[in-house]
């Protein structure tokens, strides 16, 4: 093996290849190989590395309420209101390129945060941006921004989100400033990139919680206008 060949993949960071080309050294494979191949081989275990660091760094930053959720564990029925066509629309991330809401709603426990968890690890090991929010806690986390002043900034950071998990949009009617920086945020991701919201109120009573008719209708306007709605039925699946 050629040592200084080695030290240099080392000192590049290409530890990929590093590792592939301290492999093929150690078996007689290599010396059957074309230079082509040794060559493909390398690039593409030094392309998987990098893939794994950037999944692996993307999961840690979307800090995903249940980091296990996967779609492949996503139960369907009737009753559950659950279509696997819309699902497998969903699992190809063409939602998230063109920008789409996904506005999911439905009782206590019927499985709306797993499934938000669920496409925000997939669009993470995909190689999207993700980050999940309750919406108290995305409320308090602006505000506290804003006191530092860094409202705008939080706000861009927020709006280059490419999947953005706002969960529990509850009954609770917001403040002006909470509307206002909810506003905000949509405002900022509007047409760019794509929101997904869980809340245990249907859909056409969200305007209640933002109370102010103007506001509520700058918002709702943004959510539904291109967006797809998951309505969850039936029990509780914690009960299971």
């Amino acid at each position: 093996m050629d040592m200084e060949t080695l030290r240099k993949l080392n000192e590049l960071k290409l530890l990929g290849m590093a590792d592939k080309l301290r492999e093929l050294s150690e078996g007689k494979e290599i010396r059957e190989l074309a230079p082509g191949d040794v060559v493909a081989q390398l690039v593409d275990c030094e392309y998987e590395r990098r893939r794994k660091n950037r999944v692996s760094a993307l999961l840690k930053a979307a800090q995903i309420r249940i980091p296990s959720a996967c779609l492949e564990d996503i139960e369907y029925s009737i009753a559950r209101n659950l279509r696997k066509e819309t699902i497998r629309e969903l699992s190809s991330c063409e939602f998230i390129d063109k920008h789409t809401s996904v506005l999911i709603s439905g009782a206590c426990g019927t499985g709306k945060s797993y499934l938000a968890c669920a496409l925000a690890n997939l669009a993470c090991r995909n190689g999207y941006s993700a980050w999940y929010f309750r919406v108290s806690r995305l409320l308090e986390y602006v505000a506290a921004e804003k006191k530092m002043g860094n409202y705008l900034k939080a706000l861009e950071k927020l709006g280059k989100v490419k999947l953005l998990i706002l969960d529990d949009l509850g009954s609770n009617v917001l403040t002006a400033e909470q509307r206002q920086i909810f506003f905000e945020v949509i405002e900022e991701r509007y047409l760019r990139t794509s929101t997904l919201i869980g809340s245990q109120l249907p859909v056409d009573k969200w305007y209640e919680v933002f109370e102010d008719p103007t506001t509520a209708d700058a918002i709702c306007d943004r959510l539904f206008h291109k967006a797809v709605k998951i309505q969850l039925k039936g029990e509780s699946m914690r009960k299971k």
